[in-house]
């Protein structure tokens, strides 16, 4: 008798329910629908209705991967399924080529969102902004792709084009076609504006950055800046080191974020030692787009120091995600920590609420928004700055 594809899956899974509840009668638990043996009933009962009772065929594999893909998501949108060809490239670090549009992604309401927009880049001209719902890239719906997929399906040769289906925080689908290009890594910089107010620029971290930063505000000192606003707004970075290092300028002793873990608790990460580079008034400025790590700057130095943090609400990533192999040559991210300020605040899915509320865009002509910061950062008293404990 000929054994189809289905009927093996269901054997399969109709087997694994029966191991699972003899192993679980054995150890004397009892097999309730709470309980994980009774929900992989349940599962293999809705996997048969749906085999069986779809209007049309469906693909075993496709169905599949879309329950891997909804139990990772439903519980952080960080979460991702990979194929096995896609989890050899993620392992390896390729990326499916050197060119891209500028975008640094996430997952909100099933679909791949706009986290934040590079300076200078394809999507930065086209007007993207952060909260952009990407509905399809290249006709594919993003709702069955994960962050690391849509990132990779966004880059390719220079020269070469990419068409986006957005639904922008102004209202609206609308097709965009954008050419890829190799862009550069953004460092961070300094500016003075007017006579002592210095402005440190970090739209990203990278490698090395936190010694640009201190090269930065000693070029800022020497023009004879008194208070400094740290601009961290669309700074996305994964360097957990890079950020410590960048919270370490200004905080000579103390804990800079906690890692959470579910089985060795809370893991405190202290300043690295490196020498202070500003003591005087001090202003972060976030918004929507500032995540991850860059989040961890901002919480650090406002329980380290008492900083204001002004703007807008961040857009709220603290978990950190580990790259774990399944038997088959697939794999997942997994969020295995928490981050969390030096005082035990998260901010994953929830974001860190400023101070002082500022609303606008740095894309704004001008840049009021900016402007705004800097004159709350002029009425700071020279004399109000703490120092760590």
């Amino acid at each position: 008798m000929k054994v189809t594809l289905d009927r093996k899956a269901m054997i399969i899974i109709s087997a694994g329910i029966i191991v699972f509840t003899i192993a679980g009668a054995m150890l004397g638990r009892v097999v309730a629908v709470e309980s994980p043996y009774g929900y992989l009933k349940l599962f293999n009962e809705a996997f048969y209705l749906v085999v069986n009772n779809y209007v049309q065929p469906v693909q075993i594999d496709t169905v599949m991967e879309g329950a891997y893909r909804g139990m990772l998501e439903a519980i952080d949108p960080t979460n991702e399924y990979l194929k096995p060809e896609e989890y050899d490239r993620a392992s390896r670090g390729e990326s499916a080529g050197p060119a891209e549009v500028g975008l640094a992604l996430s997952k909100k309401r099933g679909y791949v969102v706009v986290l934040a927009v590079g300076a200078r880049s394809p999507a930065a001209e086209a007007g993207f902004r952060s909260g952009d719902l990407l509905i399809s890239i290249d006709g594919r719906s993003t709702r069955t792709m994960g962050t690391w997929e849509a990132t990779q399906a966004l880059r390719g040769k220079p020269g070469s084009r990419t068409t986006i289906v957005r639904n922008s925080t102004e209202g609206g689908h609308k097709s965009v076609t954008l050419v890829r290009k190799v862009l550069g890594l953004s460092p961070p910089s300094g500016a003075l504006v007017g006579a002592d107010a210095g402005v440190v620029r970090i739209g990203a971290i990278h490698e090395g950055d936190a010694r640009r930063v201190d090269q930065a505000i000693a070029s800022l000192k020497a023009k004879g800046a008194q208070r400094l606003l740290l601009d961290l707004r669309g700074c996305v970075s994964d360097s957990l080191a890079e950020s410590i290092g960048i919270a370490s300028l200004f905080v000579s002793d103390g804990t800079i974020v906690r890692v959470g873990d579910r089985y060795d608790g809370d893991k405190a990460y202290k300043s690295d030692g490196r020498k202070i580079a500003w003591d005087r008034p001090l202003v972060v400025m976030v918004d929507e787009g500032t995540a991850r790590t860059c989040e961890v700057v901002a919480a650090a130095l406002r329980d380290d120091l008492g900083t204001p943090i002004v703007g807008q609400r961040t857009w709220g990533l603290g978990s950190l995600q580990k790259l774990i192999p399944l038997r088959n040559g697939d794999g997942v991210l997994l969020a295995v920590g928490k981050l969390m300020s030096p005082s035990g605040k998260e901010w994953n899915g929830k974001g860190i609420d400023p101070d002082l509320s500022i609303e606008g865009n740095e894309n704004d002509t001008g840049d009021p928004q900016r402007q705004k910061a800097i004159d709350y950062l002029r009425g700071v008293s020279l004399q109000g700055h703490r120092t760590a404990a």
